[in-house]
This record gives C-alpha cells, sequence and structure tokens, in this order.
C-alpha cells in the first residue's frame, strides 16, 4: 500500500475519533475507503448548520489502526 504523507496524517488524525467526512480531501478520504483503510459511518453533525443532524464520518479499520 503507498499513501502519501497527507493521508497517513488524515489516518493519524481519525485514529483518535471519527472525522466528519467533508473535512477531509475527498481523494484522501476515498483512498482510505478503497484500501480498507477507513469506513464512512452517519454520526451526528458537529456543524451547526445541520443543526443535530447526521453526516457522514471516517472511521479507522483495524487495517488502518496497523498502518499508524
Amino acid at each position: 500500500m503507498n499513501l502519501s504523507k497527507h493521508a497517513i496524517a488524515e489516518l493519524r488524525h481519525i485514529k483518535e475519533f471519527p472525522v466528519p467526512t467533508c473535512s477531509i480531501n475527498p481523494g484522501v478520504a476515498s483512498k482510505l475507503i478503497r484500501e480498507g483503510l477507513a469506513i464512512s459511518v452517519m454520526l451526528k453533525s458537529p456543524f451547526k448548520s445541520h443543526k443535530g443532524g447526521d453526516c457522514p464520518h471516517l472511521q479507522i479499520t483495524d487495517a488502518g489502526r496497523g498502518m499508524v
């Protein structure tokens, strides 16, 4: 698996807690999901504009934890 420095940094970021997908570069998010390092899950939105609704977040997988 060949990940960019940016993708590895994002993986380390989502290791701490799930991150809204819209806050991550779409190409990086897609690569992490395709490689099985992260999954998309629906969680409460942290954005006031969503008024408590859900939005997709990236959550690290066991394979992703093994990369960082």
